[in-house]
C-alpha cells in the first residue's frame, strides 16, 4: 500500500531563547518537524530549499528517520534563518529576525514519486506555492494544509482557493478568527467548512486542539507535561503526526480516525516540546510512542 507522505515547506535554522536557555542555528522549519514526526507512521519525502551552509550534520535527523530528501534543493547562498524568544509560559513567541535567504525564491517542483504520494502535507508557506503543489500532485487521497497570520493578511484570496481543494485545514485560534472575522471558534470552523474543506482543526496551544466538521465537533486536551522545554515546532509536529497516521490507514475519512489522529498529534507534539529543535522528536522508539499514547488514552477516560 502506498503510504508516502509529501511534505512541502521550510527547512530552516532557528535561534531560540526562552527561560531554559538559548540555542543558535539549530535545525528548524515546518517541513523538518512535520516530516520527522510523520516518519513514525508513514514514508515522508520533503520538498524544500536550503543553502550551501546546510551541512551533513544538519541532514542527519532526516536520514536517521528515513525521510526522503530527493526534493531538498541546495542552492547557492544561506539557509532560511528565524530567531525568536518566548515568554515564561511559552505561549507567545516574539520574532527577533527572519532571514528568508534562499527560501525567498522557493519554487516547489515535484518528481514522479512525489506527484503520486498518497498524502500531502502543505506546511506553512505562501498559499500561491501551495496551489502550485496542488496543481502538480495527481490523486492524493488526503491533503492537509497549515497556514499563518501573515498569509491571511497578505494572500487571503489565494489561501481561500487552497481551502477549496484540501481535506484538512490546520490553523490556530487567532488565525481562525482573523480569516473568518468571527470570534466563536465553532462558528469560524463552520464558515471554513462552507468554503469546501472537510475538516477544520484549530490548534489551541496549551489547551490542545478542536475539530470542527460536518460529522461532529471534538475538543481534546494536550498531553500534560510537568516540564516544557521549548514549544517551537509543536504545531508542525502535530500536523505531521496527524497526516502521517492517516496516511497509514486504508480509509482515513471517519470521525474515529480523525479523533485518533488528533490524539497522535497531541502526543507527538508533547515529545517535541521536551527539547530544543528536533532533538527529542528524532530519537523516539515505537515503544515510547505507544506508552505515551496509552497514558494519554487513560487520561481521557472517565
Amino acid at each position: 500500500m502506498n503510504n508516502d507522505v509529501l511534505v512541502v515547506g521550510s527547512v530552516a535554522f532557528d535561534t531560540v531563547e526562552n527561560a531554559n536557555g538559548k540555542v543558535s542555528r539549530v535545525l528548524g522549519g515546518a517541513a523538518s518537524y512535520a516530516s520527522i514526526c510523520a516518519s513514525y507512521f508513514a514514508r515522508p519525502s520533503v520538498v524544500a530549499v536550503v543553502g550551501t551552509d546546510f551541512s551533513p550534520k544538519d541532514k542527519a535527523p532526516f536520514l536517521k528517520r528515513g525521510v526522503n530528501l530527493d526534493g531538498l534543493e541546495i542552492r547557492e547562498g544561506k539557509t532560511f534563518h528565524w530567531g525568536g524568544c518566548y515568554d515564561k509560559d511559552f505561549n507567545n513567541a516574539v520574532t527577533r529576525f527572519t532571514d528568508l535567504n534562499v527560501f525567498q525564491n522557493f519554487n516547489p517542483v515535484l518528481n514522479e514519486r512525489q506527484k503520486n504520494a498518497k498524502a500531502v502535507f502543505l506546511a506553512n508557506i505562501n498559499p500561491e506555492l501551495q496551489l502550485a503543489v496542488l496543481d502538480q500532485v495527481k490523486k492524493p487521497s488526503l491533503v492537509a494544509c497549515d497556514t499563518m497570520n501573515y498569509w491571511i493578511a497578505s494572500r487571503k484570496k489565494a489561501l481561500l482557493e487552497v481551502v477549496k481543494r484540501i481535506d484538512v485545514f490546520f490553523l490556530n485560534e487567532g488565525e481562525a478568527r482573523q480569516l473568518t472575522g468571527v470570534y466563536n471558534l465553532i462558528e469560524a470552523g463552520r464558515i471554513l467548512l462552507e468554503k469546501g474543506v472537510k475538516y477544520v482543526v484549530i490548534k489551541l496551544g496549551s489547551n490542545g486542539a478542536m475539530l470542527v466538521s460536518k460529522k461532529g465537533i471534538i475538543q481534546l486536551p494536550p498531553y500534560i507535561l510537568e516540564h516544557v522545554h521549548d514549544t517551537t515546532g509543536a504545531g508542525d509536529t502535530f500536523g505531521g503526526g496527524f497526516t502521517g497516521y492517516l496516511a497509514s490507514l486504508k480509509n482515513w475519512n471517519t470521525l474515529a480516525s480523525i479523533k485518533r489522529a488528533m490524539m497522535i498529534g497531541n502526543v507527538m507534539a508533547s515529545f517535541t516540546i521536551e527539547s530544543f529543535s528536533v532533538d527529542r522528536l528524532a530519537h523516539l522508539t515505537q515503544r515510547d510512542i505507544r506508552k505515551r499514547l496509552n497514558e494519554y488514552t487513560t487520561m481521557l477516560k472517565f
